[in-house]
């Protein structure tokens, strides 16, 4: 019985896990897509930004360090005052672009 319990708990998580990429790449298309290259489709973005696909290749690049990244004021960056499930959901999607080996 227990084992059931975990199992569909785990099974509810997968979809909430799937919208937090999705609301992640929403985000970044409304905020970030100025500067960075957010997804494939993009062609056009600052130069001097690097792609998010290039940030999420770095091997220092983790969730943590994005959360931090993303918690503190930048001088390149503007401040969107990211709530906590904000910053969650780009942190997801950042990380979801990583190439899978």
């Amino acid at each position: 019985m227990r084992s059931g319990l975990v199992l569909a708990v785990l099974l509810l998580s997968l979809p909430a896990a799937g919208q937090t990429v999705q609301s992640g790449g929403a985000l970044a298309v409304r905020w970030c897509t100025a500067c960075h290259v957010v997804e494939a489709s993009q062609r056009l973005a600052s130069d001097s930004a690097p792609s998010f696909r290039a940030i999420a290749a770095r091997t220092d690049t983790t969730a943590a360090t994005l959360d931090r990244y993303l918690s503190t004021g930048h001088t390149l960056m503007p401040d969107f005052s990211l709530s906590t499930q904000e910053r969650d959901a780009l942190v997801t999607y950042i990380l979801s672009l990583r190439q899978k080996p």
